[in-house]
């Protein structure tokens, strides 16, 4: 994966991609951090009312290059192992939790996006906004991108 620069300059920011299939979902990934809205599985009438709803700009219906969809990729990262996919499945039915075949953990897409943006991935697209956001946030400042959004520490 290459950065992607603004002619040679610095890497610009990743941008995050939320999924809103209806104008709830859509509203809410705004909320939560979305710099676009990915609307290609909503129907035409949530496409208007979406469309209705947030500022100009903000829809995002795909270009020819698919974003990277950090919850696919860690799906399949995770299930590229089978004795790993076994032992995570147990683990799952003993805990209680729900992870099942060809869905990833949160924490799982977390890292993924977090490792997205340190290599300089321009689009990244989630169904966990607020803490995909927070993971692309923090990634940015470690690698130096943009300043902390909060600093506690050296102010003397």
């Amino acid at each position: 994966m290459a950065r992607h620069t603004e002619r040679g300059g610095p890497p610009l920011p990743t941008l995050l991609l939320g999924a809103g299939a209806d104008p709830q979902q859509a509203a809410q990934a705004r909320a939560e951090g979305a710099d676009l809205i990915d609307v290609r599985a909503a129907t035409p009438g949530a496409l208007a009312a979406i469309r209705a709803s947030l500022p100009a700009g903000l829809v995002w219906t795909g270009p020819p290059g698919d974003p990277v969809d950090a919850d696919r990729l860690a799906a399949t990262a995770r299930t590229a192992d089978p004795a790993r996919t076994a032992a995570t499945a147990r683990t799952a039915a003993t805990a209680g939790t729900a992870a099942t075949a060809g869905q990833a953990s949160p924490a799982a897409v977390i890292a993924t996006a977090a490792v997205c943006t340190w290599l300089g991935v321009p689009l990244v697209r989630s169904r966990h906004t607020r803490a995909v956001r927070r993971a692309i946030d923090m990634t940015a400042s470690i690698a130096g991108r943009r300043p902390p959004s909060r600093t506690i520490r050296g102010l003397a």
